[in-house]
């Protein structure tokens, strides 16, 4: 088995500081700075300090009341903190207060994280948004762009990184597998929103606390749990739909909570139907026909005040998610090319279990104060259906299974508050694809999109300390990880063919590597309203199975390459942060630095129509940004709100001829601003808000963005202006409805890098109710 462990190259290009120098370097500064309490909360899990109870029943969607228990043995929740300064996508603070787990792994206010973050509520994604998918919902959010290729293919770009260089989370466990996809993938809209209580984003390397991918960003979905406690038997229940006009799309949810004296439940089921988009420029055709099935349920168990037993499952179920852009029935969009194919459906399969024992000590005198172990399995499958012409067929997929373990604790000492911790994921995948003409069956192919009878394992130990000295807060910690691939059946390009039969025709993959890497953050409180921000973060992505196995034709056709070493980053950030009775923003600045990347560079050849690329770990680069944003409550009731974001990065690429050249980076975000005027008394039923956003020309193309002609438009996308008139009214704590007019001016228009155009004129239509 070959062992590959990471280093810093000694020719020139970036370098980035040496691994176990960092490890050293952080251990010996926590051990010298000072003393700060005990953690505020376990990762996903959200636990503040005790309170006595609040008799009164709620709903799992009322964040304006406190949640109730009542009743020996129950565990006791924190009523809402009553939070003056104006939310960015309005309305109240999230039952807990403005706080965040995911950045940390303990809760902790948003302004005294010295981290850009960002949070969602339930009502931000249900009724302010009323988003169609996860992706969706982080729309306009400081340095994010959402590219899209269908109705349930969006993919978020995070400080310029998409796919499997951002860390999706589901309840503190990985969404993230080896068969994730390099670029824009389709998997994060797997992750019902409507089925959350909240999704925290993380912007920035995140690799100690969360190991490989969390290099763009890390976003926590966070599901919906029955928060008041009873004796007796209780029940809620509630029924959310949605419909947008220019989608003819349709939601629909129904919901159940309740509980039995200390055990809890929550769940539901929902379906989601898309017809064709009607785009600014027309009907849009073979972009609908998509259903969507899901369910969820959690069970929480309160054993005792301090021990709580949760068990959850999540059921995803997606027929016939179009790539149009791949089809004849794609539509040109200022010169962007027409596709070839007659067909290209996708069907997607996911489902999550998983069970969680937490431990909350709430005591200094206990050596762990808090902690919780965890066992997960996820399953996700994927097939793709595709027709060309001449009656030719091909269906390919895989089955992967991740079995997870994982363990936390968190200590405080004299040397501070110390989190730590352990996670194992193992993925077992199965590949397959099949070829027909007319029906009857072609050549036996010797895996499908990646390596077939394949494994992975990724292995981490992590800790970190967070200090407090006078007005300083330090963070730093550190991560070691251990990382394994193997595919007994993989295509060997050197054999030409595909069958099986051949001899030298199939392969077999083993690669392992090490990785250790350090952060070190911190957090200067100027006063009660100011904070100073800032730190260094490193960040790594070990390859993927389709990195080392891919046989497959997406926006361009890969082939294996098993060689391939880890990618490394290193990023910078300084930023500041204000909370004030009237006015809540920040600003940060970020830099980071890329090294060894793996970057997919156009050979010049097209097979079938579709560029080829070659792989090769040549990306030393950088890319930097501002992000910035604010709501200022000018007057009574009435806010200002918005985002701004820029950005600008090169990384090595090989043009057609094998040169290695500067370029810019893939699909980046141009620059973006998002503003407008909210009316909303802070006590009232109603509120209204007209916003628009705008987006620049981007024409810095990477030599694979050149290539890739029919999601972009040759010398780039033009830039837009969309504007749109949004209002909701609560009918009381049980009734709540949205209405929104989006694209008022009927802009025909295109994120850039997205394979459709967005949807023209459009009415939204959003109702919650209780019972």
């Amino acid at each position: 088995m070959e062992s590959t462990k990471l280093h810093t190259r000694g020719d020139g290009g970036t370098r980035l500081m040496n691994h176990l120098g960092a490890l050293a370097v952080v251990l010996i500064i926590s051990a010298m700075l000072g003393h700060t309490g005990s953690a505020e909360a376990e990762d996903g899990d959200v636990s503040p300090p005790k309170k006595k109870p609040v008799a009164k029943d709620t709903s799992k969607r009322d964040e304006s009341t406190p949640p109730a228990i009542e009743g020996a043995g129950a565990i006791e929740v924190l009523p809402p903190v009553e939070v003056t300064a104006p939310r960015l996508l309005g309305g109240q603070a999230s039952g807990q207060g403005e706080g965040a787990i995911t950045a940390t792994r303990n809760f902790v206010s948003v302004q005294d994280l010295p981290n850009s973050v960002s949070i969602l509520t339930g009502d931000d994604v249900r009724l302010r948004r009323a988003a169609r998918s996860l992706s969706d919902s982080l729309q306009g959010l400081p340095g994010v762009l959402v590219q899209k290729t269908g109705p349930l293919q969006h993919s978020p770009f995070i400080r310029g990184f998409t796919g499997y260089q951002n860390l999706m989370l589901v309840d503190g466990i990985r969404l993230n597998n080896s068969t994730f996809r390099a670029g824009p993938n389709q998997y994060w809209s797997t992750v019902d929103p409507f089925s959350l209580r909240r999704v925290e984003v993380v912007r920035g390397p995140h690799s100690v606390l969360y190991g490989s991918d969390a290099i763009g960003g890390t976003v926590n979905a966070i599901p919906w749990r029955r928060e008041s406690f009873r004796r007796g038997t209780h029940w809620n229940g509630g029924v959310y739909t949605r419909y947008a006009s220019a989608e003819d799309a349709v939601f629909g949810r129904v919901e159940v909570e309740g509980n039995h004296n200390n055990l809890g439940w929550a769940g539901g089921i929902t379906t989601k139907r898309y017809g064709n988009i009607t785009s600014g420029g027309g009907l849009l055709p073979g972009t609908g026909g998509v259903e969507e099935y899901d369910a969820d349920l959690r069970l929480d168990l309160r054993l005792s005040r301090s021990w709580t037993l949760t068990g959850a499952y999540q059921r995803v179920r997606q027929f016939d998610a179009p790539r149009t852009e791949r089809t004849v029935d794609s539509v040109p969009f200022h010169g962007t090319s027409v596709g070839s194919e007659l067909r290209r459906d996708f069907d997607q399969e996911r489902d999550l279990a998983y069970v969680k024992l937490a431990f909350d000590g709430g005591s200094r005198r206990l050596p762990v104060s808090r902690g919780h172990v965890a066992v997960s399995y996820h399953r996700q499958s994927e097939e793709r259906d595709r027709l060309r012409t001449g009656d030719r067929r091909d269906v390919q997929g895989f089955d992967v299974s991740q079995l997870g373990l994982q363990a936390q604790m968190v200590s405080a000492s004299r040397l501070g508050t110390w989190t730590y911790g352990a996670e194992w994921y193992h993925d077992s995948v199965d590949s397959f694809r099949r070829d027909s003409v007319g029906g009857v069956p072609g050549t036996p192919r010797i895996q499908g999109p990646i390596g077939d009878d394949a494994s992975y394992d990724l292995l981490g130990v992590y800790v970190q300390n967070q200090i407090r000295r006078g007005r300083w807060e330090w963070i730093a910690g550190a991560r070691f990880t251990y990382a394994a691939a193997s595919a007994d059946r993989v295509d060997n390009q050197a054999v030409a063919g595909t069958d099986p039969s051949t001899p030298g025709n199939v392969i077999s993959v083993d690669n392992d590597w090490t990785n250790v890497v350090g952060s070190l953050r911190s957090i200067y409180h100027v006063s009660k309203r100011w904070n100073l921000y800032g730190g260094l973060s490193q960040g790594f992505r070990t390859p993927s199975l389709h990195d080392l196995t891919a046989l497959d034709e997406t926006s361009a056709v890969e082939t294996p390459a098993p060689g391939l070493d880890p990618e490394k980053y290193v990023s910078f950030e300084l930023g500041v942060k204000t909370e004030q009775d009237r006015i809540r923003g920040g600003i940060s600045g970020w830099y980071t630095l890329l090294e060894d990347s793996i970057i997919r560079s156009p050979t010049g050849t097209l097979i079938g129509g579709t560029p080829e690329v070659r792989k090769d770990n040549i990306g030393d680069g950088y890319v930097w940004g501002v992000d910035l944003e604010w709501a200022w409550e000018f007057r009574r009731c009435w806010t200002w709100f918005g985002t701004l974001s820029y950005m600008d990065g090169e990384v090595d690429q090989f043009d057609a001829a094998g040169v290695l050249k500067l370029r810019p980076l893939s699909r980046m975000k141009p620059l973006s601003v998002w503003t407008g005027l909210r009316f909303e008394p802070r006590r009232g039923r109603f509120w209204a808000q007209a916003d628009v956003e705008i987006s620049d020309r981007e024409d810095r193309l990477s030599l694979r963005d050149e290539t890739d002609t029919r999601r972009i438009p040759p010398g780039g996308t033009p830039g837009w202006t969309v504007a749109n008139l949004r209002a909701g009214y609560r009918f009381n704590r049980h009734a709540s409805l949205s209405l929104a007019l989006e694209n008022i001016t009927d802009e025909n228009y295109r994120i850039h890098g997205s394979g459709q155009n967005e949807p023209g004129r459009s009415f939204v239509f959003a109702l919650d109710l209780d019972f």
